[in-house]
């Protein structure tokens, strides 16, 4: 599989190997579809998936494909080996994903050292599930060197690297991951010098970041770990969360794309521009959201003409979109803003119902709903815009992949299972315009207005109104973000 696999295969190699695959092409166009790699479009072919994603990515793919389907050949050890190999697919996302963003020539042969670095691990577990959770203890609790592999010997014999460095030669796998296991994995101290420091750093550090994570009583480890990677690697601050926040996105696509899953990490959850995204750290955010100061007036069935002069920005256009870029400019963090522009949207724009959800920083195919106004009661309504974009939402998936927003005559007339069924049963959605949010290039979720089920439908003058408002809207998100 590896020799199928190497830097030298070409994209019409890969191609065939995944097409004669059915399972595989399905995990191919799942993670090329995914909002994670950011595609406007919808990928229906291999080559064109193969072709996006990039044959680093593709060839983590195949591997990673390869060492799930074992799997099906160990049905009383799923469990362990499920656990054990979503965190090994995470942990290579990372090394992965620091190596392209550091120039490494070969990332994807950090992605595969990361992948079986854990082969040691994976033949315990296969063997005695409960040696290799003694093991996992050992590691938790054990932080004196010396003193664990004393543990480990008492365990199982040998130190568990002596293991994995012993099977890794027996089966001959690449000499680069031999390398590793020959200095009882020790990490490079300091800023890396060479590529073989930078090898080393990228593939031990992504490991030990991701045990941390998913230790939920590792704080100071998660911790010491990041200072660890990005000492070593020399990136910024600003640039390192963000490389943070992308990798544990596209590990988490990649497990779901394997049918497996990793639930207990535990990373924050930050936007593009390093702010924390919360309700408790977002008041503007908050459901609680206070009412604006010239509330529109209850729905109610009126004509097109009647319901015209009681909106600010037909009224006067200049004055309010004055007003609402002021407000913007003093927006300190991006929660603030979209508050702002949820808000001008409702009272200034004339939109009977309108709501907000983002998508999480590091799991993008989760959509949250975050905020509404118009509605009531207000929780089934942010529970309804809430859910899987692949599984629930296949149709807001769509919208993420779009730059500009659309005006949709008829939501009704939306297959079934394109819209979440609660989403339906909730909104009552008929003329709608849903409108992606970008930072940069990055979506980071979706905003939705419409009238009402007893309102007119959206016309084109709504739309030319919300594009005023969501055009100021866009600028301040980038200019937050540091890109303008």
């Amino acid at each position: 599989m590896l020799n199928d696999t190497n830097q030298q295969s070409s994209l019409d190699n890969l191609v065939q190997l995944i097409s004669r695959d059915h399972g595989l092409t399905c995990k191919v166009l799942q993670v090329a579809n995914s909002i994670a790699y950011s595609p406007q479009q919808t990928i229906v072919a291999i080559p064109h998936a193969v072709s996006w994603l990039g044959l680093d990515t593709v060839r983590t793919l195949v591997a990673a494909a390869h060492l799930v389907e074992q799997l099906k050949h160990w049905p009383a050890r799923q469990q362990e080996l499920r656990t054990l190999i979503a965190k090994s697919l995470v942990a290579a996302t990372y090394a992965s994903e620091f190596g392209m963003a550091l120039n490494y020539p070969q990332p994807g042969q950090l992605f595969t050292a990361a992948l079986l670095y854990s082969i040691g691990d994976l033949a315990i577990a296969y063997q005695d599930p409960d040696f290799f959770e003694a093991l996992q203890t050992i590691s938790r609790k054990v932080k004196h060197p010396a003193e664990r592999i004393s543990r480990e010997t008492q365990l199982i014999g040998v130190p568990r690297m002596t293991l994995a460095r012993a099977l890794v030669r027996l089966w001959m796998l690449p000499d680069n991951l031999v390398d590793l296991f020959d200095s009882a994995g020790e990490l490079p101290v300091g800023r890396w010098q060479n590529l073989p420091q930078m090898y080393r750093g990228l593939v031990l550090g992504s490991i030990r970041l991701v045990d941390a994570l998913t230790n939920s009583d590792s704080s100071t480890a998660v911790e010491n770990s990041k200072q660890t990677l990005q000492l070593g690697s020399g990136l910024s601050a600003r640039r390192f969360s963000d490389l943070m926040s992308q990798a544990m996105d596209r590990g988490h696509q990649l497990t779901r794309s394997m049918g497996l899953a990793v639930d207990s990490f535990h990373a924050p959850l930050v936007t593009p521009s390093g702010k924390n995204l919360t309700e408790s750290t977002a008041p503007q955010l908050s459901t609680k959201t206070p009412p604006p100061e010239n509330p529109i007036p209850a729905p109610q069935k009126a004509s097109r003409n009647q319901e015209e002069p009681s909106v600010p920005i037909r009224n006067n256009p200049f004055e309010t979109l004055q007003v609402f870029q002021t407000s913007l400019q003093g927006a300190i963090d991006l929660n603030s803003l979209l508050g702002m522009f949820i808000q001008s949207l409702h009272r200034d724009a004339g939109l009977g119902r309108v709501g907000l959800a983002l998508l999480n920083p590091n799991d993008s195919d989760l959509l949250v709903g975050k905020l509404a106004l118009g509605v009531t009661p207000l929780a089934p309504y942010l529970s309804s815009l809430s859910g899987s974009l692949s599984r629930e939402h296949p149709f807001f998936l769509s919208i993420l992949k779009r730059v500009e927003p659309l005006l949709a005559p008829n939501l009704s007339d939306q297959p079934t299972g394109s819209l979440k069924q609660e989403f339906r049963d909730v909104w009552h959605p008929t003329s709608a315009i849903i409108a992606p949010l970008r930072v940069g290039v990055r979506p980071i979720g979706l905003v939705y207005c419409d009238q009402g089920p007893d309102r007119p439908p959206m016309h084109p003058q709504d739309y030319q109104a919300f594009q005023l408002f969501f055009a100021q809207t866009t600028l301040g998100m980038n200019r937050l973000a540091g890109i303008l």
